[in-house]
């Protein structure tokens, strides 16, 4: 159920309610079943102890193989939720860090190209349109099944474009499975901050997200 709105600050309200039902998705279909299998197993491996102890110790491997993902997932959401130093580093230098990891842990390659400089933009906005450059990316990798995923920052005075292209299995913008995309909420993101957010794609074709930004400080 969306929370209805009536104002730019039930707006805001909805977008992070959004955010938390996100992380609690993201929570129940990784760590948490994660472990519930984890649990299983050790009931199993508790029993193959009393009854054979070479394929316990097999299964003693399998199961810790699985820990260590789970905890690998566990920290990849702390990372995700931790604030981010962007008035330090920066929202570019933020974004390279991001498609370094995602690159790291597969299974596409995220790569980034364009300036190195960015319009007049404030701290806060800076760290929206991470979050919101993160949110297509990821759901690139999650939904497209693409090799490869390109990230494209330019800038045509103070209008910052932030594209995202994938070669994936791509879909119909008129045709989405709901909750599949998220499409509602990223263009809704993009909104609140002032852009706005093209898309182009078609089965077996890939998809382009580009989203447009009037950057004013």
């Amino acid at each position: 159920m969306e929370l209805p709105v009536s104002d730019l600050v039930d707006h805001g309200i909805r977008l992070v309610e959004e955010e938390r039902r996100r992380i609690a998705r993201d929570l129940h279909d990784g760590p948490a079943q994660a472990l519930t299998h984890i649990s299983m197993r050790l009931d199993v491996i508790s029993q193959l102890l009393r009854t054979d102890v070479e394929m316990a110790v097999t299964e003693l491997s399998r199961t810790n193989s699985r820990v260590l993902a789970a905890v690998n997932d566990i920290r990849r959401l702390i990372f995700d939720l931790r604030p981010l130093a962007i008035d330090e580093i920066g929202l570019i230098p933020a974004l390279g860090e991001l498609c370094s990891r995602l690159s790291k842990e597969g299974p596409s390659q995220v790569w980034m190209r364009g300036i190195t400089e960015l319009p007049p933009l404030s701290p806060a906005k800076q760290v929206a349109l991470y979050r919101l450059i993160q949110e297509l990316l990821q759901n690139a990798r999650k939904h497209a099944k693409a090799a490869n995923i390109n990230l494209t920052l330019s800038r045509d005075g103070d209008v910052l474009a932030i594209a995202v292209a994938d070669d994936g299995c791509g879909f119909s913008v008129h045709d989405i499975p709901e909750g599949h995309y998220g499409l509602i909420g990223a263009h809704e993101r993009a909104e609140f901050i002032g852009g706005n957010l093209e898309i182009d794609a078609s089965p077996g074709r890939g998809s382009r997200f580009v989203l447009r930004v009037t950057c004013h400080g």
